[in-house]
């Protein structure tokens, strides 16, 4: 086993707080009637309700599962439960060779990996005139949503802000509509993120404001994009929802380093789940955003666990800002881990955000770590106070505020946090060698290994 696998680390890819429960209750030996190894793999027969016990294995160079259960959930409880006493009692695992069951998935893994790396490669021929004929249809189509979009603004700013609360959804989902069959989604989805505005809220006029100065800002910067330097080009085109091949990222100069998993934040729309990882680079010191899209029913491919560290090379997507999209190449999960570079204190913390903001103003979602801040109750919310008594607004539930209070004892601690605009969001935090992060889904928390430096 290349990695030491904790428990914590284990059940950070469980489904739901009813599949750790499970899990955790087949852990055991008696349940298992077949327990073996190999040098990339472990499997299993345990016995359920049917006749025949179910098949389990899971790849240990990525983590990965495939069981015979019926079974919706990924990673099943068989598979999860396996791991756990595979971690936890590795000597009552027989060294095996693989039988046939076990050496066929992994060679279609492999073979799937291979098919990959060989598309990336090849030199398949482009119709290049084909291509540019409908490059000019599509911008023509933009472009002509824009003149639309262009419109529906200057009239919604002349009838002014204080009826959009009660037509939000009539108002903004017709124009993201429109911007659909432009071939424009990203200016759709910028509409129906000021559609989800939380309109009850103190704050809306602020947000509705910021939000339409960046949709103004996008599409005139779009009307100008001739006059802009490559990189801009590339980020205007993905702002606007176009696509980067995914094989030409692939074929782009990976910088390989020690990438640290901040945080995972998972969503999921209609049958699309997207786990999103925020990555930080040891000697780089980038940030990067990693993308993982399952569709329902389907397997992940990835399974990157929030507070381990995975050595490989990183693609990144064209364009600008501090945090881009990237693609791994290569990763390999290593035993150990590391501690960040943290801004020091929340005046260093804000002009990173600025520097952020002035590379690129469409930045959303900025990642941020800053270490020695303190949270305390500001009225109904919380504020982060740093050694200079300074404080910035924090956005966290209350359960996550007393899950902190736990953990540190009010004591000083170093945090992540996602920033979009003024609102600064805590994603997970290292206290006494500890990481701990909280999913986004129910706050749920959860620690790593104690890591090598007491913050």
């Amino acid at each position: 086993m290349a990695f030491n696998l904790t428990e914590d680390k284990i059940l950070q890819l469980a489904p739901d707080d009813s599949s750790v429960k499970a899990a955790k209750g087949l852990a055991t030996l008696g349940k298992w009637t077949l327990r073996e190894y190999s040098g990339r793999a472990v499997w299993g027969h345990c016995q359920g309700s049917g006749k025949n016990p179910y098949q389990t294995v899971i790849d240990l160079r990525d983590i990965a599962f495939k069981c015979s259960c019926p079974s919706r959930k990924f990673p099943c409880k068989h598979g999860l439960g396996l791991l756990l006493l595979y971690a936890r009692q590795p000597d009552l695992f027989n060294q095996a060779e693989e039988p046939d069951w076990v050496k066929s998935w992994l060679t279609k893994r492999t073979e799937k990996t291979e098919k990959k790396e060989l598309k990336v490669k090849s030199d398949t021929q482009v119709d290049e005139s084909a291509q540019a004929k409908r490059q000019e249809k599509r911008h023509r189509k933009v472009l002509a949503g824009i003149s639309d979009l262009e419109i529906w603004m200057k009239d919604l700013l002349r009838n002014g802000f204080l009826n959009v609360p009660e037509r939000a959804y009539i108002i903004f989902d017709n124009m993201a509509r429109r911007m659909v069959d432009a071939q424009a989604p990203g200016l759709a989805g910028r509409l129906r993120a000021m559609q989800e505005i939380d309109f009850g809220s103190e704050s809306w006029k602020s947000d509705l404001t910021e939000g339409m100065a960046r949709l103004y800002l996008l599409v005139q910067s779009y009307r100008n994009i001739d006059s802009l330097s490559a990189d801009w080009v590339e980020e205007i085109r993905t702002q606007i929802g176009y696509p980067q091949s995914k094989e030409k990222v692939l074929e782009g100069k990976a910088v390989t380093d020690c990438w640290l998993v901040l945080h995972r934040q998972s969503r999921k729309i209609s049958d699309i789940a997207t786990d999103i990882y925020w990555l930080y680079g040891k000697d780089s010191g980038l940030f990067a955003r990693y993308l993982s899209f399952t569709v329902a029913g389907s397997i992940p491919a990835d399974n990157l666990i929030p507070g381990c560290v995975y050595e490989g090379g990183l693609c990144f997507y064209n364009g600008t800002g501090i945090c881009r999209r990237a693609l791994f190449r290569e990763s390999v999960l290593l035993e150990s881990t590391f501690v960040p570079d943290f801004c020091r204190d929340l005046k260093e913390a804000a002009a990173a955000v600025r520097r952020a903001m002035a590379s690129n103003p469409f930045s959303e979602e900025i990642p941020l770590l800053i270490s020695d801040v303190t949270i305390v109750r500001n009225g109904k919310g919380y504020s982060m106070l740093d050694n200079s008594r300074h404080a910035v607004t924090v956005d966290l539930p209350e359960e996550t505020y007393i899950d902190i209070l736990a953990i540190t004892g009010g004591q000083p601690f170093a945090l992540f946090l996602l920033v979009n605009g003024d609102r600064w969001k805590l994603k997970s935090i290292w206290f006494n060698r500890e990481y701990h992060d909280w999913k986004d889904e129910n706050n749920r928390i959860y620690h790593t290994d104690s890591i090598a430096r007491n913050l």
